[in-house]
């Protein structure tokens, strides 16, 4: 049995590759590779004390303010908006085991319950200038039987997937705050 063994391990060794048997890479390949030097960078942006250049901490702090840094300046990154609280919201619960929807309707701090969940409505806020245009609800969602709540956090209308509630039989989400 050991004999057998090493007359394969032998056969394997000499069948391999060239290649395969010093690591991978050898001479020949002319990739350059034991040519690369890294140094670290020392202080002035001298790199190995050659003066080859790189630029320090305070050269990118003095480069001059014009060109594609000002244009960089121009841009906005963020919106905000006004936004007014609601006295209430609209929101549609679906049962993904029954296929039976619902729109409830909840005041601002109120309850309303969906098979085997509970919805809680702590705020919905819209746009000032558009009341119909958004809604950012906040809800709290528990399932009978559990103390710790399934969902608890913003939901925007307009993307209902960015804050989604995850839970295998219901889904919510909010249509739009009441204003009246």
């Amino acid at each position: 049995m050991i004999r057998r063994r090493a007359l394969i391990t032998a056969a394997l060794v000499l069948s391999a590759p060239a290649w395969a048997q010093d690591g991978g890479f050898n001479d020949d390949l002319e990739t350059g590779l034991d040519e690369i030097i890294i140094q670290p960078m020392e202080e002035g942006g001298e790199v190995g004390g050659f003066g080859a250049g790189g630029l320090s901490l305070e050269d990118l702090q003095n480069l001059p303010n014009d060109g594609f840094q000002q244009e960089l300046k121009d841009i906005t990154t963020e919106l905000q908006e006004n936004v007014v609280s609601a006295s209430g919201a609209t929101v549609r619960a679906l049962d993904k085991l029954t296929g039976q929807v619902a729109d409830l309707t909840l005041e601002t701090g109120g309850t309303q319950v969906f098979g085997r969940i509970e919805v809680f409505l702590g705020d919905c806020r819209y746009p000032e200038d558009n009341p119909s245009g958004n809604a950012y609800a906040y809800l709290v969602v528990r399932a009978q039987g559990d103390e710790a709540p399934v969902f608890s956090g913003w939901m925007v209308a307009s993307s209902p997937a960015l804050n989604a509630m995850d839970h295998p039989r219901y889904d919510i989400w909010p249509l739009s705050c009441s204003t009246s």
